[in-house]
């Protein structure tokens, strides 16, 4: 199981703006120093500032910055902001219907897998990864 890129980018966004809590970052500043596209960035930065993670501030010191009231936030709200959370409930074989009465060949394998990444994402907030996002993109 892999993260869409837009997860990716988000996580990322977000891990920088939590190293540098306070501090204001336009899209273009951050486009330069995470290299994500520009366009991207900022559709990105409006669908978290909509969820309320990051803070909008205008004017000519404006930009964005990381929304301090709304802490702590978790890696499964950021995912569901950006992707949603029914890639990670899916049958790894990709069959409609996958339970515990009717399993693929995979299903009790994958289950054990698919709890802990549940697990992961449930229980790592941005708190958490504060300090490991090493710019070199």
């Amino acid at each position: 199981m892999r993260f869409q890129k837009t997860t990716e980018y988000a996580i990322r966004v977000m891990v920088y703006l939590a190293n540098h809590k306070g501090e204001r970052f336009s899209v273009n500043r951050l486009h330069n120093i995470l290299m994500i596209p520009y366009k991207y960035l900022g559709r990105l930065m409006h669908k978290l500032n909509r969820a309320g993670f990051v803070e909008v501030l205008q004017g000519k010191q404006g930009g964005y910055r990381l929304n301090v009231n709304r802490s702590p936030i978790y890696l499964y709200e950021i995912i569901g902001v950006v992707e949603g959370l029914e890639n990670y409930n899916r049958c790894i074989l990709g069959f409609e219907e996958c339970s515990d009465k009717n399993p693929c060949t995979l299903h009790k394998y994958w289950l054990k897998q698919q709890n802990s990444i549940r697990d992961m994402i449930y229980n790592i907030s941005l708190n958490d990864l504060e300090g490991t996002l090493n710019v070199r993109y």
